[in-house]
């Protein structure tokens, strides 16, 4: 019996390791793409409606061909922080647009009733819904704007509830849409508040890397917030119908999918808050894989039908958060039980020489990664950069494996009220990899395995990379209290 559970987890060992390599694969091959971009753009001319902010303003400040529906959906969020966000929308310094308030399943009056009496305050601009029962969570409440939108609205306009836009976002957005058939546009996420540098620019890697690539091979998806699709695009796939965690990729992996065009514009538009713990960022990372899982389970066989062009950048979107650690560090644990403390066969130390080469590989591999991706021009930032993905790792490696479970099917709001002190809950994920390392160190000294002992201490070094980070993000949380 040990012979053929020994005999399935070598086999699991080099399924994961094809899995790592494609991952990383696609990963470079992201890299190599944005390199050459940068070598086109020092010999090409530069498309100046895509880069010169004054541009924007001089164009479409007033009235626009365009006419938005700004959807913002709430569920459970503190009031101040969306009154901020509201008032911010209201300041747009363009005047054909509408926002929807949609709050779902919110069932604490003090928390919706506050956002509902400023909205009545505001004019016939803004309306505001409050509605229980919402199936589908973000999604659902999406829909229901899609049907409550004014029928001149010519593009739909999603902003997360934490995010205040700048005074020029709609102008922008007007001005692009004018100059160019776009059936959707995707602004970058940012992040407002001193302190947490490094899961900024951790976050902000994604776009800088994965979404520029994507751009490029015109296979950009939507990422959730400040995102703009046209109304006709949007009906044509019935609206938010969709069955995902990540909403915003499957809508804009179905968006492509239907040959609309969308375009991702590497300029700040507005910024959000970041979560308050680390228990909250993973729950956040674990949503977002997930969701993304998810969207590459359920599509796949058309993805691989799609253009050879397309296929790598929309692989890339979808996996940019996978990690594929979990299986190197259980058979690095689990291999004196199979067998003792004896010598190894051929195959068992071929395998857990694999796994561990395959945690040693993936640290190098985030460092020089992030290096390359010019997130921070000083070596202090890369490593801030890199402390916060690879305390994330853990969770992520967890995460990717867990993606069709029926747990993994619940919706998971970030908290991101300042003062629920109840939000500080500690992961127990990192601590117990932290564990398992620990004991993958005792095993590779009593075995003498060198590469054992190291992925072993690797691994350990994510527990104080999360106490790093864990501080950092009370910084942070702090700093936005006080002001």
């Amino acid at each position: 019996m040990m012979k053929w559970i020994l005999a399935i987890s070598i086999l699991a060992v080099y399924a994961n390791t094809i899995l790592f390599v494609v991952s990383w694969g696609l990963k470079w091959s992201v890299l190599f793409v944005n390199w050459r971009k940068n070598r086109l753009q020092t010999t090409a001319p530069v498309d100046e409606t895509l880069t010169t902010p004054a541009g924007y303003l001089a164009a479409s400040v007033g009235r626009g061909a365009a006419y938005f529906s700004v959807h913002l959906p709430t569920h459970n969020e503190p009031p101040d922080i969306v009154i901020k966000t509201i008032d911010s929308i209201l300041a747009s310094n363009y005047d054909d647009f509408e926002l929807l308030v949609i709050d779902n399943n919110t069932s604490d009056p003090d928390l919706w009733m506050p956002v509902s009496d400023h909205c009545m305050e505001k004019g016939a601009r803004l309306r505001f819904y409050h509605c229980m029962d919402v199936t589908n969570a973000k999604a659902g409440a999406l829909d229901i704007a899609l049907e409550l939108r004014n029928r001149r609205a010519t593009h739909i306009v999603i902003v997360d509830a934490d995010y205040t836009v700048d005074r020029d976002f709609l102008s922008r957005a007007s001005n692009l849409l004018a100059q160019n058939e776009y059936d959707y546009i995707q602004f970058p996420q940012s992040y407002r508040g001193q302190g947490a540098a490094g899961l900024k620019y951790e976050l902000g890697l994604y776009f800088a890397t994965v979404t520029r690539a994507a751009d490029a091979a015109n296979t950009m998806l939507l990422t959730g917030t400040l995102s703009v699709i046209a109304v006709k695009a949007l009906r044509t796939l019935g609206g938010w119908k969709t069955s995902t965690l990540t909403e915003d990729a499957e809508i804009g992996l179905q968006l492509h999918m239907r040959g609309f065009r969308g375009r991702y514009i590497a300029q700040s538009a507005g910024a959000g808050l970041l979560p308050f713990t680390f228990f909250d960022l993973e729950k956040q990372r674990e949503r977002w894989i997930h969701g993304n899982f998810q969207v590459l389970t359920r599509y796949f066989t058309r993805i691989m039908t799609v253009k050879k062009t397309y296929l790598v950048p929309i692989l890339s979107q979808l996996s940019a958060w996978f990690a594929f650690l979990l299986i190197p560090m259980v058979f690095m644990l689990l291999i004196p039980l199979f067998s003792g403390y004896r010598p190894l066969s051929n195959a068992a130390a071929w395998a857990l020489a694999v796994s561990a080469t395959t945690i040693i590989i993936d640290f190098v591999s985030r460092f020089v990664f992030i290096r390359l991706s010019a997130m921070g021009t000083k070596l202090v930032e890369v490593l801030d950069t890199f402390v916060v993905s690879w305390a994330l790792a853990g969770r992520s490696s967890l995460a990717t494996f867990t993606g069709n479970l029926p747990a993994s099917r619940t919706f998971h709001r970030t908290n991101k009220s300042i003062c629920d002190e109840s939000a500080a809950a500690h992961s127990t994920t990192t601590a117990m990899v932290a564990v398992l390392g620990g004991m993958a160190v005792l095993q590779g000294l009593l075995m003498a395995q060198p590469w054992v002992v190291v992925a072993g201490m690797l691994s350990v070094l994510m527990l104080p990379f999360q106490w790093l980070t864990s501080r950092r993000l009370l910084r942070y949380r702090n700093h936005l209290r006080v002001n």
